[in-house]
């Protein structure tokens, strides 16, 4: 309607309209700047079922490798079981110094000497520390089982809890079938009722590196335990034992490396599963994450070997980069115009920094942005009043030449108008509309 309006009171008042005014100059949109393919290193070779290596921070996938296939994960299950634990205790609902006693089932499962147990007392009481300790050092699986019905009272009612949380957290083909990752061959008494006999936990390499970033993320004194080479269950007590890690790739253990610090996750080890080991290291202040299952080979650290090669290869290969600073604008979304503006354009910038890993040896000019309009549409063109720090779009970065996959939804970072810019005065707005009205005409 003012549009109109303008346009019919100003044709009478043409001639009195300076040129400068009536005829206000069409801003062209900063095209996208040029960005060349980037040279991805060559993928190690990875001897094992499945693999993947992700950024801890933002699951920006660095290799994979039938990362999509579920596989039996083996004890790697007692993260999922770690993680709510945690989460129990953090909402209050279990205490560290809390003692537990084991069920008849629990007992009985702890005297097989061919499964990785801590030495349980019938009528024993064991704190939740403890126990918390030794399912993640020594991998003990009654341990495991006291802390699940500690929770949630019976083995299928955690179980419940371990799918429910995976399901909240986008994995959706999971098969959980015990707390612990034993097969249900050695779960008489506390197998999922309708489940298998041989039944086992079953989760793809993506599906683990959610489980271990959602770990760190949320609850990163986890590593204060994983990192411990040795933990001594039983303590001045008759069953007095000291257990050490089967994470050989940490400091000081066999498969340790000198170029990067290993300090978790959790090792894996059935029939059906092979050796798996689900792994975290930081070098120069950044931290990746790495699944291997099932990793073949004669060699008894067949899955450090397999994991130290993607860890390595990560580290040599890949380097994280500060595409933009906070604040900063990106290339080829410096601005947006702006109608019935006092100025033609709007400076547009990004919310926060902007980071990415890239091959060693690429540059931003290597990265290709991917916009989504909020306001404005692809063109970013606004119409006054434009407030400061308002939504123009959601950008988000890929490395050039190929599809940079992450765990979950890819990041996307918002860009927001750097300064105000409020409805031009009167005089603008008459020549404005007095371009309209021509240029409708013709």
């Amino acid at each position: 309607m003012f549009k109109k309006i303008i346009q019919y009171l100003m044709v009478g008042l043409l001639v009195g309209v300076p040129a400068s005014l009536a005829m206000q100059p069409a801003v062209s949109q900063a095209a996208t700047a040029t960005t060349t393919p980037a040279t991805l290193p060559t993928a190690p070779k990875i001897d094992a079922s499945a693999a993947i290596a992700v950024d801890a921070k933002s699951g920006q996938v660095l290799f994979e490798q039938n990362a999509d296939q579920a596989l039996p994960i083996a004890s790697m299950t007692k993260m999922i079981t770690a993680y709510i634990v945690l989460t129990q205790i953090k909402q209050g609902k279990l205490k560290w110094e809390q003692t537990i006693k084991p069920d008849t089932t629990i007992y009985k499962l702890s005297q097989d000497k061919d499964l990785t147990n801590v030495p349980l007392q019938a009528e024993g009481q064991y704190t939740v520390r403890e126990l918390y300790q030794a399912m993640l050092i020594a991998s003990a699986n009654d341990a495991a089982m006291m802390l699940a019905n500690a929770v949630a009272g019976s083995q299928k009612d955690f179980v419940d809890l371990m799918r429910q949380q995976v399901s909240q957290w986008g994995i959706q083909d999971a098969k959980l079938y015990s707390v612990s990752g034993l097969n249900n061959e050695y779960l008489t008494g506390a197998m999922y009722p309708g489940s298998a006999k041989d039944a086992e936990n079953e989760m793809s390499a993506v599906d683990m590196a959610i489980v271990a970033q959602k770990l760190l993320t949320d609850f990163p004194d986890v590593l204060t335990t994983t990192k411990q080479a040795t933990f001594t269950f039983g303590s001045k007590t008759s069953d007095e034992t000291k257990f050490t890690t089967f994470n050989l790739m940490l400091p000081g253990q066999k498969n340790a490396s000198t170029d990067y610090i290993v300090d978790g996750l959790k090792t894996g080890t059935t029939d059906k599963a092979g050796d798996c080991f689900t792994g975290t290291a930081t070098k120069e202040g950044q931290r990746i994450i790495t699944v291997v299952l099932h990793a073949n080979g004669s060699d008894t650290g067949r899955r450090f070997i397999e994991t130290g090669k993607l860890m390595t290869d990560v580290f040599d290969n890949w380097a994280p980069q500060t595409l933009v600073k906070p604040q900063a604008s990106i290339a080829g979304y410096e601005k947006a115009t702006v109608k019935y503006g006092r100025q033609a354009t709007v400076p547009l910038v990004a919310n926060q920094a902007i980071m990415l890993w890239l091959p060693k040896g690429a540059t931003s000019k290597n990265v290709d942005w991917q916009y989504q309009a909020v306001k404005g549409g692809t063109k970013r063109q606004v119409q006054a009043p434009i407030k400061k720090g308002t939504t123009v779009g959601q950008v988000s970065p890929q490395i050039a030449g190929t599809t940079t996959r992450f765990l979950k939804t890819q990041p996307t970072y918002s860009l927001k108008t750097q300064k105000t810019d409020p409805k031009a005065n009167v005089f603008v707005l008459i020549g404005i509309g007095v371009k309209e009205f021509f240029t409708d005409l013709f």
